[in-house]
C-alpha cells in the first residue's frame, strides 16, 4: 500500500473550468466530478432548484502522492480565495494493484 492524499475541493459550477484549466496545467491525472453537487455554505443553500447552474457546485475528488498535493496547494487556496468555495485533504492509502 502507498500513503497518499485523498483531496476533496467543492467550487461554483461557474469555477468547475478555472479549476479543470488548472488540473491540466499542472498535468493533474484520475480525478473525479460529481456536478450539481448541493449543500450549506457560507453562501446559503446551494440546492440546484434555480432556473440556470447559478446555485449549484461541482465537487473534485483527487487522489494524489504527497509531493502532488504539496506542490498544488498554494494554486488550489490562492483559487478558492477567488471564487469561493472548500477544499478538505486527508491521508488515504493505496491498495496498489
Amino acid at each position: 500500500m502507498e500513503n497518499i492524499k485523498r483531496v476533496e475541493i467543492i467550487v461554483p459550477h461557474a469555477e468547475k473550468d478555472s479549476f479543470l484549466k488548472l488540473f491540466a496545467k499542472e498535468k493533474v491525472e484520475g480525478f473525479t466530478l460529481i456536478e450539481k453537487v448541493s449543500g450549506m455554505g457560507n453562501r446559503g443553500m446551494q440546492d440546484g432548484l434555480g432556473l440556470s447552474d447559478a446555485f449549484t457546485n461541482t465537487l473534485i475528488i483527487w487522489y494524489c502522492s504527497i509531493d502532488k498535493f504539496e506542490s498544488m496547494k498554494e494554486l488550489i487556496r490562492s483559487m478558492l480565495e477567488e471564487s469561493g468555495g472548500i477544499c478538505a485533504v486527508a491521508d488515504a492509502q493505496w491498495v496498489k494493484h
